[in-house]
Parts: structure tokens; C-alpha cells; sequence
């Protein structure tokens, strides 16, 4: 059974053609999978714009309304209590619990009471007096940002491991109502311990986790942005607007562990079809907001994994997602697939359920006690955000409809009933069931606790008794030890968690370590993160033998290279023996994180991998040569390891260089010099001339002269800068022009602006665009460029984008504002543009044709439908439900809505050098930025100095300059055939 609530925004009448319907009515435009039916559960009056719901263990029911969304924030806001007065088990009173809220988001029973979301703060109501309202009303938790609603802290939820967890994905970008929802929070704290742990402002838009009572306080390493839900087992799976389903894989606290480790991403996706993923609604009239993604999905929310105990076999490992946009629920099932899932489609071409209702707006869900799901329906015409411009429960046919309301008495229950209630097939009894031993803290509880960890025939009720146990501090050693060597390989994957608490423990210990055998996925990956807080031979034994054994897992090498201690010579010396003789793409990745590793901290390893690069000279060994030089260089970036103690490594480096018949190689080895410092004292006389020779050999490979280039220049730029002119005034390789303009761009000449200028007209398009970068790099060199933009000299389509947007964030206000004049200065608006080339709509296009457009001047930003061009912009092979006229504005006019995810960041480094990109993954330790073309640069968060977002899309303006009428026409039938 799905259990609906069904509300309804405004008081309707009955009997009309159209939303908004009566609830009853709005029951009649379901379409709702064979098997199961949909029951209305309560309704206005009794609750109204519902967001969130929680049953307590007495039956209770609280409902939260959030009446302000999207720009009210006078405090409408609402929690109400829906009582059963009449005996039926089914509401039909509503009292006021507690009000006065912004936006609240979220509820959880907690202690007497509840925590209520309503950023910045996490409240907690209470009622005393039994009056049925709050009287007991505090702020435990603040800081977080008060941002646009869909974006805000929400969801709180009581873990397996008895903390609390908290949904957040951090501030968005508000222009229009900056003033409103501007706000990027402040350091998250409990307000009462204002000497307690303190996170970054809005904890650096990162999921929390917290304990109240005893003021721990931690950020997660993943984020999502509304909803968050778990497994039986504890495994954490999220969800945003159009990725509606990933799991976060490896915790913060171990990614931090060590920071010599850069991991560019701590999240799976989990579909095994194509995200955004294709929806199949059947909304009559839907109403499609500004950036509504039309056909796939845009609006995901309230990620629920189902635990009750009510529907069919199939669906005990489902995954519901609310999808508003579209009017309808779409479920997957989840299935093992190594250390992480596999989600897959439940139903092709269909949904779970799917609405005719344009109004119906389901949001989030709800396991009751009975196992129904409960569908909160936030029942309304609008839902998106204007910056972009009712509860029901499905059960199984044949199943009688809620009758619990009031009707629940485990708050009244026994400490053995609570005790056998771990094992309850339904989430909602075990979840209460722990919650309430732990807060009671019963000492009665303790031993039919160790009972059923040790020999409960459930499971699940197994893994609740441990954490019981633990939450109570009076989990044994013997326990764990037993539960690690558990059937179930969840049960052993929670006994090493908990184990990780007692390692002071010699024989759990030691019981860890002899879990070498072990043949599950998780509970090897478990234990490998666990065994990184272990400073024993043993444990890094198996942290070796792990590594070489899953060198082609990712997840594998970050958890066994997490551990904070390592040996990185002899780990490289491992890699090298027994790794090197064959390329893989997850060798070539360890011998590149090893290295890094290395580089970071460890001089006499750093020495010893030079060494080994150096003196393998065989072609077949270029891959990890490539690989290590690298790895060095990304470790050795910003750590300032300059001495002269690398002196020989930089003689060995730099013959490498000019000697060496591999291009990827002499270039990882440029990578490690321009990280170490080259400086005239570091390079002997005769390599010097040799890297002269080669640099005017005329009859040299053009990638080995312009290798040349580069050395000289981390050498002595200013000793070859005439070598530099000369190589640029003349007929010369673009590769070797390339490098002699990086080369003048580092020096202080003040000739070189004008220089650059007199030889455009002689230098191919990639010269040019090197010139660009050497002219941007300062406030003189930006003023002659712009005035051979205004000049006609340079046109402003031949500066690539990123560097246009780059001269349009500049400080300086002059400088900016003449840029912003000279790049907006074009064949007329994005508007009129729009409107020249509206006539395409009405032509016929050749979806041929159009690929071939596709090819030509979108896929250096764009994938279409996950291949065949650039991850950088939007994915656009998922828009064919959009209208003509839309796409067309998408394509003129860039900045007309710049897609959540897709900002572009000015970024700028320790070193005084900036980048820009668009965030391709976050981790606690590093993120990972997305330039046009696809490539990706990792940069650790210690090299950042600030981050800051354009104003501007990443994506270019004035593609009518490349596209004519038909053209367009046909890019516009390609991108609606849907088809690769």
C-alpha cells in the first residue's frame, strides 16, 4: 500500500475539469503500479503544504508545513500534531505543536521531543505539559546557510551508529533575491558549548552528523541536496536535482587521515542507465518551470530506501525518489556490485506511480509502522524556485488502510519488548526500539542486548543489538570478536565499525587481523579503512597484499593508501616489482598516487623514485615512468622543496627532458622540474647548451624542441629571451611557439605586450590563444590587449571564453568594466539574436545534419547523452521533450539560466595563479575542476586560496557567428530525435 497525503494549496470545490482537485478527486489521477493501492491519509484542513513527517513512538504523528516557500520567511512556518479522536486510528484533529518557523525542512523524534531543520538552526520542541504544544523551545545546532529552500540543511535522521545526520548541500548562487536568500551561513556549533567543535560556515555545504547530548560534531564527506536515506546495513545513499541516487563510499574521517592522499571523489553513482535518468510521466497541461529538464529527471528528492515489512519481496531493496517536476514517484532496485551498488530500473518505459495532476508534487516519503509507504504530496501549481522561473500511503492491494494513529505503545513498552523490537522487520520499530535504549540507558538491557548480537536469528536485529550496546558503552570485547566473525556479511561489516572504538583492545585486535580470507566486497573494504588506524606490521601487510590484489578497484587502492602511515619507498618499490610489467589503468593510477604520496613528504622516497624513472629506459616501461613523474610533481606542487639537496635528481630529471624518446615522460619530467625549481645553479653548463641546440634544431620532432623551450625557461628565462623572439618572429612549429610564448609570459619585459600584438597576424590560432594567457596575467598587459580588441586588431571571438569571462571578473574596476564593454559589444543582445534566428523553428531540420553541427561547435562543452563530446557544460542529449523555442534560447543565450552545478568558478591558487572551471567533484581533501574540452584539473584544498563564482555561464556567447538559419534547425532536430 502507498499511504498519500493528499493536500491540497488552496480550498477547492469538486466537480471541475482541471487542478486543483479535491484530494479524493486528486486519488482518480494516479497511475499507480499493478499491485498496489493508494489511500488518502490525511488532508486540509488538517495539515497544509506538508514537507516532512515523523511518528513517534506512542503513534503520534507530526506534521511539518512549510506555508512560506519560496520567499516567505516571516516565520508561517509550522509543526503540527494529528491526533485520532474517534478510535479509528486515522486522523481527524490537528493541533498547532510548534510555529514560528522560516522554512523548516525536516523532523525527528528525539529524547521527549522533536529536532525540527529550519536553517540556520536545528531546533528541538518539546511539550511538558501535555497540552499538545511545545512549551520546551532551543536552538542545538546553528550556522547553516539560509539559501534558496530546495538547497537548504534537511532530513535529520537517526543512524544505525546512534548519530544524528543531517542532508546539506551548501549555498546557491541568488542573484534576484540575494538579499532574501543570499546568506552563505556561519561556523556550525551548539550554540550551548560555544567552546565545543566548531565546522567551517555551513560546514562547507557538506552533510553533518551530531549527538546532542553529548556535543560531538562532525561534516560528512558527501552532500545531498533534499533527503538522504540508509540501508539496512548502514550504507548511506543521496540524491540532487537530476542524480537522483549515489552513495557515499568512503567516510570523511578516513579521506582526512592522510593528507598526503588526494581522492578526487568520495561518491558513486549507482544507475545503470544513463543520468539525468528518462522519466515517463503522464501529467496532462504539466506546468514546466524555467529550468526544468523536460523527460528526465530535474526535481529528484526524499531518496527513501525501503525497510518496512509491508510490500513484496522485490521491493525490500527499492529505492523511491519523489520527482515533483514531474509529477511522479520512480524506483529503482538496489543490488551488490562490489564495494558499492548497482541501481536498476524497476519498470521500462513506466513509473512507480505517475500523476495526470499537474499540482501533485510528491516531495518525500515515510515508512510508517505498518510498513505502508507514506507519500508527502506538497500539493501546489509551482514548484520551482522563482530564482528559476498532502499525504498519501501506497500499500499492496487488498491491504486494510492505517489504523495506528494513537494506536502505538512502544514508548510504553518493557525493556526486554524493546529489546526483541531490534529485530522487527520494519525500520520504523527498530529504529524507535534503539533510540529509546539508548536514551533510557536501562541497565536491565545490557544482557538479553548480548543475547541477541550474539545469537538472534535476525540479522538486522543482530547489527541493532551491537549498536545498542555500543550507544550504551557497554559493548565487550568478546562481542565484537564474535560479531566479526558473524555469517551475515553486513554483521561482520558493522563489527569492524564498531570495532575501530576499541582498539586499545589487544584481542579485537588481533581478531581483525586475522580476517585475511575474507571474501565479501564491503566487509574487505571495511576492513581495510579500519585497519588504516592500526600502526602494526600485520596491518600493513594486508594493506599491501590488498592493493596488489584490487589494483583495479579505485575504491580498494583509496582505502588501503588512506591509512596515514606509509612507507612510500617501499610501497613503491612493492608497485614497481610486482605491477610494473603491464599497463593497466589502475596500475598506472597507484604508481601516480604512491608517487604523490611521496612527493608530498618524504624526500629520501621521492629520491629513490627518481632514481628507478631514471634508470628504466625501455619504451615499455614509459607508462608508469609517466605515471611516478607525475605523481611526484602533484605531490611536491605548493610544499616549497626547493633545497639544494635535490640538485642530482634535478641533473637526472632534466637529461630525462632532452633525452628521453617518450613524450609523456620528458613532459612529467618538465611537471617535476617546474615543482622543484629550476634555477641556473640546478643545471650544469653542457646540458645547458644542449637544451639551446635543441631548441633551434630545425630538424628535431617539434614536441622535443618545444620541450627545450620549457626547460630553458624554468632554467633562465630572462638569459634566452631573445631565443624566445627570435623563435617567434619567425616561420616556427606551433608546438615550439607555444612554449616560447609560456616562456616571455614569465618575464617582466614590458616590451612583451606589444610584442605579442605586432606578431599576431603571423602566429596560428593556438599561438594566439597562449598569447591571450601571456596578456591577461597583468593589469599592463590586460590594458594593450583590450586595446587591440577595441582597436580591431584582436577580434574579441578569437579570446577563448574562459579567459573573456576571466578579463570580465577582474578587480580592477576599470579594467573589468572596459572588458565587460568590449565583450558584450556584438551583432546586437542574446535577445535580438534569439530573434534573428527564430525563423529556424519554423524550418525543416535533418537530425543528420545536426550532429554534424553538434560535432562542430557544441561538443567542445557538451556530451550528448553521455558520449560524443565534452563533460563540461550540461549533458544535452536528454532535452528532446524541450520546446524549440527553448532550446534555442538555451543555445543563444547562455547566461539566460545558468543550470545548478554548472557555475563557473574563478579560482585563486597559494601560488598567485588563478583557474577557472566548473566543479566536477568535491571531496573533503580536494576538488576536482572541469575546463571546456572536457579536461579536468585535481587541485588540493591547501593550494586553494579563494573561490569565488562568475557571474557569467562558462558556456559561449555569439554561436550565430557559427551557425546559419538551417544550421540551427538541424542542431535543433538532433537534439529532439533523442536518439545516439
Amino acid at each position: 500500500m502507498l499511504a498519500a497525503i493528499l493536500l491540497a494549496a488552496v480550498a477547492v470545490l469538486s466537480g471541475q475539469h482541471g487542478p486543483p482537485y479535491s484530494p479524493e478527486e486528486a486519488l482518480a489521477t494516479f497511475r499507480l503500479a499493478e499491485g498496489f493501492q493508494i489511500e488518502l491519509f490525511a488532508a486540509e484542513p488538517l495539515v497544509s503544504d506538508p514537507v516532512a513527517m515523523e511518528v513517534d513512538e506512542n503513534g503520534r504523528m507530526y506534521v511539518v508545513e512549510m506555508h512560506g516557500y519560496p520567499l516567505d520567511l516571516s516565520g508561517s512556518g509550522r509543526v503540527m500534531l494529528l491526533t485520532d479522536t474517534d478510535g479509528d486510528g486515522k486522523p481527524d484533529r490537528s493541533t498547532v505543536f510548534a510555529d514560528g518557523l522560516k522554512l523548516p525542512t525536516g523532523i525527528m523524534r528525539w529524547k521527549n521531543g522533536v529536532l525540527v531543520t529550519d536553517s540556520p538552526d536545528v531546533w528541538y520542541f518539546e511539550d511538558t505539559n501535555g497540552d499538545g504544544r511545545a512549551d520546551v523551545k532551543r536552538v542545538v545546532l546553528t550556522g547553516f546557510a539560509l539559501t534558496n529552500p530546495q538547497h537548504k540543511m534537511n532530513t535529520p535522521l537517526y543512524g544505525l551508529d546512534n548519530w544524528i545526520y543531517l542532508a546539506n548541500e551548501g549555498p546557491v548562487r541568488t542573484i534576484r533575491y540575494r538579499d532574501l536568500l543570499g546568506d552563505e551561513g556561519k561556523e556550525v556549533h551548539f550554540p550551548d558549548r560555544p567552546n565545543g567543535p566548531h565546522l567551517p560556515p555551513d560546514a562547507d555545504g557538506r552533510n553533518v552528523r551530531f549527538k546532542p547530548d553529548t556535543f560531538e560534531l562532525e561534516a560528512l564527506a558527501a552532500r545531498s541536496q533534499f533527503g538522504q536515506t540508509f540501508d539496512a546495513w548502514g550504507h548511506q545513499f543521496l540524491n540532487t536535482n537530476n542524480r537522483h541516487l549515489y552513495q557515499e563510499v568512503i567516510a570523511a574521517r578516513y579521506v582526512s587521515r592522510n593528507r598526503s592522499l588526494v581522492v578526487p571523489s568520495v561518491v558513486e553513482q549507482l544507475p545503470d542507465y544513463a543520468i539525468p535518468a528518462e522519466l515517463f510521466p503522464v501529467t496532462d497541461n504539466p506546468e514546466y518551470q524555467l529550468l526544468t529538464d523536460v523527460g528526465v529527471m530535474t526535481a529528484a528528492s526524499g531518496v527513501t530506501y525501503y525497510l518496512g515489512d509491508l510490500f513484496p519481496a522485490a521491493y525490500r531493496s527499492a529505492a523511491f525518489v519523489g520527482e515533483s517536476a514531474h509529477n511522479l514517484v520512480h524506483v529503482d532496485s538496489v543490488s551488490e556490485r562490489g564495494v558499492t551498488f548497482r541501481a536498476s530500473r524497476m519498470f521500462d518505459g513506466r513509473e512507480f506511480l505517475a500523476s495526470t495532476d499537474s499540482w501533485f508534487r510528491p516531495v518525500n516519503f515515510y515508512i510508517g509502522p505498518d510498513g505502508a509507504l507514506y507519500l508527502i504530496d506538497y500539493y501546489r501549481k509551482i514548484i520551482e524556485h522563482p530564482e528559476w522561473l498532502d499525504d498519501a500511503t501506497a500499500v499492496p492491494t487488498g491491504t486494510s488502510g492505517p489504523s495506528w494513529l494513537n494506536q502505538v505503545h512502544l514508548g510504553g513498552a518493557s525493556v526486554d519488548e524493546l529489546v526483541r523490537t531490534l529485530a522487527h522487520p520494519n525500520i520504523w520499530w527498530r529504529r524507535h526500539a534503539q533510540r529509546l535504549l539508548v536514551d533510557r540507558k536501562p541497565r536491565a538491557a545490557v544482557r538479553p542486548l548480548a543475547q541477541l548480537a550474539l545469537s538472534g536469528d535476525s540479522p538486522v536485529g543482530r547489527v541493532h543489538a551491537l549498536w545498542t550496546l555500543e550507544g550504551l558503552g557497554k559493548l565487550q570485547a568478546e562481542t565484537i570478536a564474535a560479531a566479526l566473525g558473524d555469517a551475515t556479511p553486513g554483521v561482520r561489516e558493522n563489527a569492524i565499525r564498531i570495532a575501530e572504538r576499541h582498539l586499545r583492545s589487544a584481542s579485537v585486535r588481533d581478531r581483525l587481523l586475522q580476517m585475511t580470507d575474507e571474501a565479501d566486497s564491503k566487509v574487505r573494504f571495511q576492513l581495510l579503512l579500519t585497519l588504516g588506524d592500526i600502526d602494526a606490521p600485520a596491518a600493513e601487510a594486508i594493506r599491501n597484499r590488498s592493493l596488489i590484489e584490487n589494483v583495479e578497484d579505485g575504491w580498494m587502492q583509496v582505502a588501503a593508501l588512506s591509512a596515514p602511515k606509509w612507507d612510500a619507498a617501499a610501497l613503491f618499490r612493492m608497485a614497481f616489482e610486482r605491477l610494473a610489467d603491464r599497463d593497466t589503468p589502475g596500475r598506472r593510477t597507484l604508481f601516480n598516487r604512491v608517487a604523490a604520496m611521496a612527493g608530498s613528504n618524504d624526500i629520501p622516497a621521492t629520491r629513490e623514485i627518481v632514481r628507478r624513472v631514471t634508470m628504466a629506459t625501455e619504451r615499455p616501461a614509459d607508462w608508469w615512468r609517466a605515471a611516478a613523474l607525475q605523481g611526484l610533481a602533484d605531490g611536491i606542487r605548493g610544499k616549497k622543496q626547493r633545497e639544494s639537496a635535490f640538485d642530482p635528481e634535478r641533473t637526472s630529471v632534466t637529461r630525462l627532458v632532452l633525452r628521453d624518446e617518450s613524450t609523456a615522460v620528458r613532459r612529467a619530467a618538465l611537471q617535476l622540474l617546474d615543482a622543484l625549481g629550476l634555477s641556473a645553479g640546478g643545471m650544469d653548463a653542457a646540458l645547458a647548451k644542449e637544451a639551446e641546440r635543441l631548441a633551434l634544431d630545425p630538424r628535431a620532432e617539434a614536441d622535443a624542441r618545444a620541450d627545450a623551450v620549457h626547460l630553458l625557461a624554468l632554467r633562465d628565462a630572462s638569459a634566452h629571451e631573445q631565443m624566445f623572439r627570435d623563435l617567434l618572429g619567425r616561420a616556427e612549429p606551433t608546438p615550439v611557439q607555444t612554449a616560447a610564448v609560456r616562456a616571455l609570459a614569465d618575464l617582466k619585459d614590458p616590451r612583451i605586450a606589444g610584442d605579442v600584438i605586432g606578431w599576431w597576424d603571423r602566429w596560428t590560432p593556438a599561438v594566439r590563444e597562449e598569447g591571450v594567457r601571456a596578456l591577461v596575467r597583468e593589469p599592463a598587459r590586460v590594458r594593450v590587449l583590450l586595446d587591440a580588441v577595441a582597436g580591431g586588431k584582436i577580434r574579441a571571438t578569437e579570446i577563448d571564453r574562459p579567459l573573456r569571462v576571466r578579463l570580465m571578473m577582474l578587480d580592477d574596476d576599470e579594467l573589468r568594466n572596459r572588458a565587460r564593454a568590449l565583450f558584450s559589444a556584438r551583432a546586437g543582445t542574446p535577445k535580438e539574436a534569439v530573434g534573428r534566428y527564430e525563423a529556424a523553428i519554423s524550418l525543416q531540420g535533418d537530425a543528420d545534419r545536426g550532429r554534424q553541427v553538434f560535432g562542430r561547435v557544441c561538443s567542445i562543452c557538451h556530451q550528448y547523452r553521455g558520449s560524443a563530446g565534452a563533460q563540461f557544460g550540461p549533458v544535452l542529449g536528454e532535452v528532446r521533450n524541450h520546446a524549440p523555442m527553448s532550446l534555442l534560447v538555451d543555445v543563444l543565450d547562455p547566461n539566460h539560466s545558468i543550470a545548478h552545478g554548472y557555475e563557473l568558478w574563478i579560482v585563486t591558487l597559494t601560488d598567485g595563479s588563478t583557474l577557472g572551471g566548473v566543479i566536477g567533484h568535491e571531496a573533503p581533501t580536494s576538488v576536482t575542476f572541469r575546463v571546456a574540452g572536457g579536461a579536468e584539473t585535481i587541485v588540493p584544498r591547501t593550494e586553494i586560496q579563494s573561490m569565488r563564482i562568475s557571474d557569467t555561464s562558462g558556456m559561449p556567447e555569439g554561436l550565430e557567428a557559427q551557425v546559419d538559419l538551417q544550421q540551427m534547425a538541424d542542431l535543433i532536430a538532433f537534439l529532439k530525435r533523442g536518439a545516439t
